[in-house]
């Protein structure tokens, strides 16, 4: 007689696994016992089966065979997937491969069982069993596994090829209000030459956005020209062909390259506003010198080749800007004095602390109306003693790591992420100014970051303004396990994460000096900035309002698709919604119209 408590007991246990290691996971206090009952299920639903094939005879005992080596499979799936867990080097080439191995070997093992068990099911109470149908289910099933592991593979080398086809159509170009501010701040006269043909498709598409700001700044003239009627203009401002934009003032020219073939110039049309911004200030602006403090273990500007953590990014940034980049060290006299052409000064996680002298320099620059920039790096344990530089910005810095249990990136999936954190708490100030405006779809991310906070006491203290503030539920990992602990002294609560500080203006000044501070260096690194429109924005509003002039590309009108950041209960229920409820509405389906199809055959 046909007994469905092995299939059902397999079912459960199944059920249990996903619940111990995919909604509560590591770190989880129900984790070990919902995946260690998982377990004893399972074993037990083999066991009924091994029972079953033990007690058989003949064809029965030979399909019972085949059955529980189904069931063998699966479990050698989920044994492979629980070592891949307890592993301390993931990039050991046999991890690597079990990593790969176990999802197809699970899902072999588990698609024959549920077939042939359905099939066995469809045979209780017949006289005798068809062993041959069975035998075809269990290969049916065996045969989906391998096909749909087959696409697994596909998508995977899909994904390394990451080709993609676009067949958006772009929407209206438009300059952003930043955009349109640079063009009205323009003092001195200049010109936007349009070089295409006559009823070019590309030309249409761009014009009314070169009209706006035509019609924005008094000073500013726009016109087009083509190529080939209009040589010696052409020639005169090193325009190669047509689909080009040159941007004059006086003897500065400056070129964007976009096409004539629409197809072509769709890619560069997307990003027209932030290349007009970067082209714009090249050609209307003085170059500015930015230094980069060096010689004390801070992040490069010319990191090794794949290294995430160099400031690579910011510094053709900053090239884009018009800025000059500089280093500063003991090398370069940063002892004596700040040069007095520097327009701002990053100081980027150092690792070892400065002289006194060192200190002395950017003291004096920054309270004679200098610029600074300065992240301290809660990843080395030694203290960079920045105290002098920290009293006089009145801020005080705790290098603690922060971490949250819901509010992180999902990089590894393990503990280790909750320090990976990330904030859409903005403050209205003039440094995060279009950030708080888009804070609905940005975010910025922070790698391991600290807090900070006002320091107290002192004469005439500055004006400190904290503009970026983490997500509530926030704690300082005091104990560095990751793990929320009150005993330990910790408190979830909003942390301050970055201020804005502006000093008393120096006898004789309209305007004291100013100071981004915050406790990540990891911020502007190459792996946030390159990869997180948010950080982008931040640094794009701190740059504009640590120089004080609107003129620095601040908010840029972006025709691409911004990525979605999912906290982690939403992708739990994108997981949950994709992985069971769409497969179990298929199979409901499916149900459904099988029952039917018998229901008609037996009238």
């Amino acid at each position: 007689m046909y007994s469905a408590l092995a299939p059902l007991a397999f079912l459960g246990g199944l059920l249990l696994f996903l619940l111990g290691e995919r909604m509560f996971g590591i770190g989880h206090a129900l984790r070990l016992p919902v995946t260690g009952a998982a377990v004893l299920v399972l074993l037990l639903a083999g066991g009924l089966r091994a029972k079953a094939w033990l007690s058989a005879f003949g064809d029965v005992k030979s399909v019972l065979f085949r059955l529980c080596g189904a069931y063998d499979l699966a479990f050698l799936g989920l044994a492979l997937y629980g070592w891949t867990t307890m592993v301390e080097d993931p990039s050991v080439d046999s991890v690597v491969l079990a990593r790969v191995a176990w999802p197809i070997v699970f899902l072999c093992g588990t698609t024959a069982v549920l077939f042939m068990e359905l099939s066995l099911r469809s045979m209780a109470g017949s006289e005798r069993l068809e062993t041959r149908r069975l035998l075809d289910s269990g290969r049916a099933g065996l045969a989906l596994a391998l096909a749909t592991s087959w696409l697994f593979a596909l998508n995977y080398v899909a994904d390394e090829k990451d080709e993609r086809i676009d067949l958006r159509s772009l929407k209206t170009l438009e300059p952003s209000s930043n955009t349109v501010e640079m063009v009205r701040n323009v003092s001195e006269p200049t010109t936007i030459t349009l070089f295409f043909p006559p009823g070019n498709d590309v030309a249409e598409q761009v014009e009314p956005y070169f009209k706006e700001l035509d019609d924005a700044g008094s000073d500013v003239t726009l016109e087009r020209l083509d190529r080939d009627m209009h040589p010696a203009r052409a020639k005169e401002l090193r325009a190669r062909k047509n689909g080009t934009i040159v941007i004059t003032q006086g003897d500065n020219h400056e070129s964007l390259s976009l096409d004539v073939d629409p197809d072509k110039a769709r890619r560069k049309l997307k990003k027209l506003d932030g290349d007009f911004q970067e082209k714009f200030s090249k050609a209307t602006r003085e170059q500015r010198v930015a230094y980069v403090v060096t010689g004390h273990g801070e992040r490069s500007t010319s990191p090794k080749v794949g290294d995430p953590s160099g400031l690579k990014a910011l510094k053709e940034g900053l090239k884009r800007m018009n800025f000059k980049v500089k280093k500063l060290g003991p090398s370069e006299g940063l002892a004596d004095e700040v040069p007095e052409d520097a327009t701002v000064v990053f100081v980027i996680g150092p690792r070892h602390p400065m002289l006194e002298s060192e200190q002395a320099a950017l003291v004096r620059y920054v309270q004679g109306g200098g610029s600074m920039m300065l992240l301290a790096d809660p990843e080395f344990e030694q203290d960079p003693e920045l105290g002098p530089l920290l009293d006089t910005l009145g801020v005080s810095v705790d290098l603690t790591p922060l971490a949250h249990e819901t509010k992180y990136v999902r990089v590894t999936g393990g503990l280790a992420d909750r320090a990976f954190v990330y904030t859409n708490r903005f403050t209205t100030h003039d440094s995060t100014t279009n950030l708080a405006k888009q804070s609905s779809r940005l975010a910025v991310l922070f790698g391991t970051t600290g807090s900070i906070d006002k320091a107290e006491g002192g004469e005439n203290p500055p004006d400190v303004k904290f503009t970026v503030r983490s997500m509530s539920g926030t704690w300082a990992d005091k104990d560095a396990d990751l793990a929320f602990d009150k005993d330990a002294g910790e408190e979830k609560k909003v942390r301050k994460l970055i201020a804005a500080v502006e000093l008393p203006a120096p006898e004789g000044a309209e305007t004291g000096g100013r100071a981004i501070v915050g406790a990540d260096a990891d911020v502007i690194t190459d792996m946030l900035l390159g990869g997180s429109m948010g950080n982008s924005q931040w640094l794009s509003d701190a740059l504009r309002w640590l120089e004080g002039e609107v003129q620095l590309a601040g908010e840029v009108a972006e025709v691409e698709d911004v990525p979605i950041l999912h906290t982690r209960d939403e992708d739990k229920a994108w997981f949950f919604g994709s992985t069971l409820g769409i497969p179990l509405l298929i199979v409901g389906l499916g149900f459904g119209v099988t029952r039917r199809r018998r229901k008609g055959v037996q009238s």
